[in-house]
């Protein structure tokens, strides 16, 4: 199949994913987006994780990306540090960082939120699930699985895991903030 289509195939992946959550929240009325969620012990570390995973990315992005030792092997050949492109590529990195960063502190502060506080988040770890799929599994890296992936995954998997079970199995609070 050809790289452009699976690539199309994979980018609809988390879209689907997410317009299912969210008719099955609409069908189902213990998840209603709209109810308070406690914020479980469990829930906050994985939280603090990605958070503090996610304050250092920009910096490192924009900042330090030909400071990092053996990035060359672990993601692949960046392209030169004098194209506009890399640097066009680089904040629009760093940009998503920050965002799901700046999200995922508002969460942190907090005893509950609504269920739709968690969308930034899982729309962030959808499209990094995608491209766990695009970097590692499926042949669509050019220069061929990036071990970066595998770090990654690490931090990832888990962090989806928790968010997930917490969505679905923590029951409406009827606390606001704390």
């Amino acid at each position: 199949m050809d790289g452009k289509l699976v690539t199309m195939a994979l980018a609809a992946l988390p879209y689907v994913g997410f317009g299912a959550l969210i008719l099955y929240c609409r069908m189902n009325t213990a998840l209603d987006l709209n109810n308070q969620m406690e914020i479980t012990p469990l829930m906050r570390k994985a939280l603090h994780v990605h958070f503090w995973y996610f304050i250092a990315c920009p910096i490192m992005i924009e900042v330090f990306l030909d400071a990092v030792p053996g990035l060359n092997y672990i993601v692949g050949t960046m392209p030169p540090a004098t194209t506009n492109g890399r640097h066009f590529l680089q904040c629009l990195a760093a940009e998503n960082f920050f965002v799901t960063s700046v999200s995922l502190g508002f969460i942190l502060n907090q005893s509950s939120v609504p269920r739709w506080a968690l969308m930034t988040p899982f729309a962030q770890l959808a499209w990094n699930l995608k491209n766990h799929l695009s970097w590692f599994f499926i042949p669509l890296a050019p220069e061929g699985r990036m071990p970066f992936a595998c770090a990654d995954m690490v931090l990832i998997w888990p962090i989806t895991a928790v968010y997930v079970h917490t969505f679905f199995t923590t029951k409406k609070s009827s606390k606001k903030k704390g």
